[in-house]
């Protein structure tokens, strides 16, 4: 039994789907919401209540496991030790004979990255593990938690404090099918680390023209300050846990740090990754138009900010 957590995540969204058109691996969705997933795949879907802060929760999700793929749904230092390594010790008393991890670039020698504690329990756990050291995922643009599609679709911009920093810009599409293959066959994985990254590494003027030309209408990259780009996810209300996090991936973007370049996912995959081409083509429904209730009042006026 294969137990998917984050179900809304990037990657596990991509995973999930995938699952869904199999019958070969049989899988569990641990859910914060349940109700969601079955609206989304229907009443069928094999869905449990899961919830990392509610510890009765986790022994029917963990009922029978034998891989766990684990997702951080709130990287922060806390939630590491508080959530995460305690539900790893729990999937390994639980029977679980393998570990899948997603992951972000450098997080075994950077204490500072919350996946950090993660990452070391998962090794430390006794159990085979891999772990995937995903890139940053083109689909943060369309992230209703980083509100960056919001600046794209109402303002025409890319509010990022990246200024000139390169992205190996990773489709979660791919990296959903790569954790399919791995998990179709774990042991041919065993205690492997992989760096995932996209084919190509681009600064975000460079993804604002591609933007310009797919969706038919000037997308400018602003490179806003990092004091001006809190002050607009603050008056977004962003939460505290989500800016910490975004604001360390653009400290490491500006160092130079998010643009590590593997062919990784291309052995994966056994084809070549998709491009940010491919993946702002596919979506540019997307950033059309901004549903009116998407935008609090918070919003209004604030492209000057």
């Amino acid at each position: 039994m294969i137990v998917i957590t984050g179900p809304n995540g990037n990657v596990s969204t991509e995973l999930v789907g995938l699952l869904r058109k199999q019958d070969t691996l049989h899988y569990r969705i641990a859910a914060h919401t349940p109700e969601k997933i079955r609206k989304r795949y229907g009443d069928d879907a094999p869905v449990v209540k899961f919830d990392y802060e509610d510890q009765t929760t986790w022994p029917a999700t963990l009922q029978g496991i034998s891989t766990l793929f684990l997702l951080f749904p709130l990287p922060h230092p806390r939630t590491a030790k508080t959530w995460m390594v305690p539900f790893v010790d729990a999937a390994v008393a639980a029977g679980c004979s393998h570990i899948v991890y997603i992951s972000v670039p450098g997080a075994d020698t950077r204490p500072i990255v919350p996946h950090h504690t993660v990452e070391k329990r998962v090794r430390e756990s006794g159990v085979p593990f891999t772990i995937l050291q995903a890139s940053y995922f083109a689909q943060n643009l369309e992230r209703v938690v980083s509100t960056h599609w919001v600046d794209i679709a109402k303002y025409d911009e890319i509010f990022i404090p990246a200024r000139r920093g390169l992205h190996s810009f990773l489709d979660s599409r791919d990296l959903g099918e790569a954790a399919l293959n791995i998990l179709r066959d774990p042991a041919a994985h065993r205690n492997q680390t992989y760096l995932v990254t996209g084919p190509e590494a681009l600064d975000f003027y460079q993804v604002a023209e591609i933007m310009t030309e797919e969706l038919g209408r000037p997308i400018r990259y602003a490179n806003p300050s990092f004091p001006r780009y809190w002050w607009r996810m603050l008056r977004r209300r962003v939460g505290l846990d989500v800016l910490f996090f975004m604001t360390i991936a653009y400290v490491l973007s500006r160092t130079g740090k998010n643009a590590p370049m593997t062919d990784t996912l291309k052995q994966l995959l056994d084809r070549p990754p998709l491009t940010m081409r491919d993946y702002i083509r596919d979506h540019r429904e997307i950033w059309a138009s901004l549903p009116t209730d998407a935008v609090t009042p918070t919003l209004r006026g604030e492209a000057t900010v």
